[in-house]
């Protein structure tokens, strides 16, 4: 009668450890590419009903005044979205807050007083 055959022992996998212990890799050893995820579509959500009606980042164009109303981080946050002053980012009313005349330089204030006596000279 013959003997029952054994099953193999498997053999050793010697594996080469690189620099900071990184595996490396011969060309057998790669893993199949990971097919890419199907595409999904964008669905625009639904703004809730209190910022229905007020400009967002999406609704500005050249023709539409960029002032910024409220908080970035606040879901309420909106431009003005008046039409714009010819020329300018900004609504006529927003163009008088956001550019200034300059006084001439003889009528203006001095700056205040360095804290502590100014800075220090040796």
């Amino acid at each position: 009668a013959a003997a029952p055959q054994q099953p193999a022992a498997p053999q050793p996998r010697i594996i080469s450890v690189g620099p900071g212990g990184f595996l490396r890799q011969g060309p057998g050893d790669q893993q199949a590419p990971i097919p890419p995820a199907p595409p999904r579509r964008l669905v625009p959500a639904k703004p809730s009903p209190e910022i229905a009606d007020k400009t967002s980042l999406l609704d500005l164009t050249e023709r539409i005044c960029k002032w910024p109303l409220g908080h970035p981080g606040e879901p309420d946050f909106h431009f003005c979205g008046e039409p714009v002053n010819p020329g300018f980012p900004y609504c006529v009313e927003h163009c008088g807050r956001a550019y200034q005349a300059q006084l001439p330089r003889g009528t203006r204030r001095p700056p205040p007083p360095l804290p502590f006596g100014g800075p220090r000279v040796r």
